[in-house]
């Protein structure tokens, strides 16, 4: 977890205000920690946060004020995803053990994220394919499906960024396609 946080703070800050109450990073990694609590929104965040503030002001080091719920919302419309995508894939693969030889399992599946859509801007919701480390329960890495394509490139491109070793991954049925063996053999 406190690599977690470190790499959080790390994360750029898209404000411009000279006067920041609020660590961007810190936030979100409050955030998450009240979400694995329970919370499901933003207000339920930051009441999480603020009944937590003692034991949360000794693991961040500095006293704070608690987030509103405003704030906190604003902060997951404007983070850097991808370089927040880079920090989940960072710790995934620090936490997973590389040099066992016995077999990882890895499964792949595509979603589509509920709420994800903007109706005022037209814009469809979300698909991400995703790749699963089934015996540590952890995901390894994901990525956007591109509007215009399917799950199939977006995969083959995860796939060969992810350069895995020593595994068996697992598809659904959409995979199954002719000479779809071959490109993901190549890819991984």
């Amino acid at each position: 977890m406190i690599y977690l946080l470190d790499k959080f703070r790390e994360l750029p800050d898209y404000r411009k205000c000279k006067q920041l109450k609020f660590n961007v990073g810190e936030i979100l990694f409050m955030s998450l920690l009240a979400t694995l609590s329970g919370a499901n929104g933003y207000a339920d965040m930051e009441a999480w946060i603020k009944t937590k503030k003692r034991e949360l002001q000794k693991f961040l080091g500095h006293p704070f004020i608690a987030p509103a719920d405003n704030t906190i919302r604003n902060v997951f419309l404007n983070i850097n995803t991808e370089k927040l995508d880079a920090i989940f894939e960072d710790w995934a693969h620090s936490t997973t053990d590389k040099t066992t030889s016995q077999i990882k399992i890895v499964a792949s599946d595509g979603k589509t994220m509920r709420g994800s859509n903007n109706k005022i801007r037209s814009e469809k919701a979300r698909h991400i394919v995703s790749l699963f480390l089934t015996e540590e329960k952890i995901t390894l890495a994901q990525t956007q499906v591109d509007d215009k394509s399917n799950e199939i490139p977006a995969l083959l491109t995860l796939l060969e960024s992810l350069k895995l070793t020593n595994c068996v991954i697992t598809v659904d049925a959409l995979h199954t396609q002719k000479n779809s063996t071959e490109d993901y053999k190549e890819a991984a």
